[in-house]
């Protein structure tokens, strides 16, 4: 049996304070009057000097003029609110709430599903959604502290996620997304202002952002596509980009990198696998452990990488190399095609006027459609390999003067000015006065394994480059090692050699 009373406010505007102990509905209406119907018992209405109270025992319909607004209002079950211009603010909902047609909503807390559609102003969730959260034609900004279940945002403006306990989606985004946290996978599809992601466990899928990009940790996959520059600390997964308008900056990739179509300069700390990168308008500058394939690069190039090196060159592409190379060098043009063994190589290839500083631990493969000029002989590779040979014997018992002067050698000979990147320092921020920067959580990282290519010698590259001539106490260092023993007399002369000139 249902219990009716009617309430004449005295604001067309009345603020309405409702609390029931089951289900509630809450509907605006043309009429001036409050009317409320309780299921089994009679409601409460009182009148307060700011609000109107209103409360029942049992489960509660009430019926507000559309201006009105509601205010702390709890229920033990579920909660439908439509059809009002005014604010919103639930204290807590014991079940699903939904919300269709209101100004604005205020959330504390929901122990089911919230399901947030055609709001004009803005969203807040202060506590925690325990269910799913659903919101779509939402005029104003969105923050939610944390969502237990999957948040999935639909035709809004400005976001902002402290905490996702499983998956986030967002299509159709007016301004800037920021989500500090998310345990589950990732997608924004869509978003006119900037988007940033702080620590996901799953997969970052970012796809039409007209804004930068920024990403710290990403435990997962990382996909970008027709996104702006782009700056990413940590990914643990792959990572591939496409159509990238500005530069693309990465500390850490785990697994492989593939880009296509960057507009701007692309910078690699360290790549745990292979590397591709096809369609770079500026400079490119990484450090992998795997192998290495580029192709239309504008800019300078500075790689290390553990495995092969892969690079085809335009016709008005390439200009000045440097190459240390573990394996072989083949240099590809038309129908010639010139093979050199492992050492370091200094020459010129294209017509372009860009700088090739590489470090292979494998072999190099360059296919130029320009001219190739100044290749020295393979003389002067027969004696870097054996050069190397014998630094590697004698490695381990060298002096720390003696090791510190052949690693100056060996960067003199690739001239190797390589740029640490190790020692940049990442900003995770979009420059968005609205939405703010995600926060960085301080928590402790495993540390991203360096790769390290160890050539270390001087030779003679036909450059015309001066060498050092070899101090006192670096001679008597190798004297006193074949003296001992450690080394051969032809190992010693071959050390002397990479350090600059043979002993009297």
């Amino acid at each position: 049996m249902s219990e009716q009373i009617q309430v004449e406010p005295e604001s067309p505007n009345p603020r309405v304070r409702i609390r029931c102990g089951g289900d509630l509905r809450v509907e605006g209406w043309e009429q001036a009057l409050i009317e409320a119907t309780g299921e089994g018992s009679q409601p409460v209405a009182t009148s307060g000097p700011e609000q109107l109270e209103i409360e029942a025992e049992s489960s509660l319909v009430v019926r507000l003029p559309l201006m009105s607004e509601v205010v702390e209002s709890a229920a033990g079950g579920q909660v439908n609110i439509s059809d009002l211009r005014g604010s919103v603010e639930l204290e807590q909902a014991g079940g699903d709430l939904l919300v269709e047609n209101a100004g604005s909503v205020r959330i504390e807390s929901a122990a089911g599903r919230v399901n947030l559609t055609n709001v004009a102003g803005g969203v807040e969730l202060t506590k925690r959604a325990h269910g799913d959260l659903i919101a779509e034609q939402i005029g104003g900004g969105i923050s939610i502290a944390e969502v237990a279940g999957r948040l999935t945002l639909q035709n809004v403006s400005d976001v902002r996620v402290k905490r996702a306990r499983t998956d986030v989606d967002v299509l159709n985004a007016g301004g800037n997304v920021v989500v500090d946290r998310a345990e589950g996978a990732v997608e924004f599809i869509n978003v006119d202002g900037a988007a940033a992601v702080g620590k996901t466990m799953g997969r970052v899928s970012l796809r039409e952002v007209r804004g930068k990009v920024a990403c710290d940790q990403v435990n997962g996959p990382l996909h970008l596509e027709e996104v702006g520059e782009v700056a990413v600390s940590r990914v643990r997964g792959d990572l591939t980009a496409e159509s990238v308008r500005g530069a693309l900056a990465c500390k850490e990739a785990n697994g492989r990198a593939t880009l296509r179509k960057v507009g701007g300069s692309v910078s690699f700390g360290g790549v745990g696998g292979d590397l591709v990168v096809e369609g770079c308008g500026g400079s490119l500058s990484a450090k992998c452990g795997g192998s290495v394939e580029l192709a239309t690069i504008r800019g300078n190039v500075n790689v290390t990488a553990g495995g092969d090196f892969r690079c085809s060159l335009a016709e008005d592409e390439g200009g000045s190399f440097k190459a240390v190379c573990g394996g072989g060098l083949t240099v590809e043009g038309g129908s010639t095609m010139v093979a050199r063994g492992p050492g370091v190589h200094a020459f010129r290839a294209g017509a372009g006027k860009s700088s090739y500083s590489l470090i292979a631990g494998g072999s190099v493969h360059l296919e130029s459609a320009g001219l190739l000029r100044g290749l020295g002989e393979e003389e002067g590779v027969r004696g870097a390999r054996h050069a190397a040979r014998a630094q590697r014997r004698a490695s381990r018992s060298l002096g720390k003067t003696l090791r510190r002067t052949l690693r100056a050698a060996g960067k003199r000979a690739a001239e190797g000015d390589w740029e640490d990147v190790r020692s940049w320092s990442f900003s995770f921020d979009t420059d968005a006065a609205s939405s703010g920067a995600a926060v960085r959580e301080e928590e402790p990282m495993t540390d991203f394994e360096d790769i390290d290519v160890d050539v270390n010698v001087e030779v003679d590259v036909g450059s015309g480059a001066d060498v050092e001539p070899v101090s006192e106490e670096e001679r008597l260092t190798v004297l006193r090692m074949l003296s001992e023993g450690k080394i051969t007399a032809a190992e010693a002369e071959e050390l002397l050699d990479a350090l600059g000139r043979r002993a009297p």
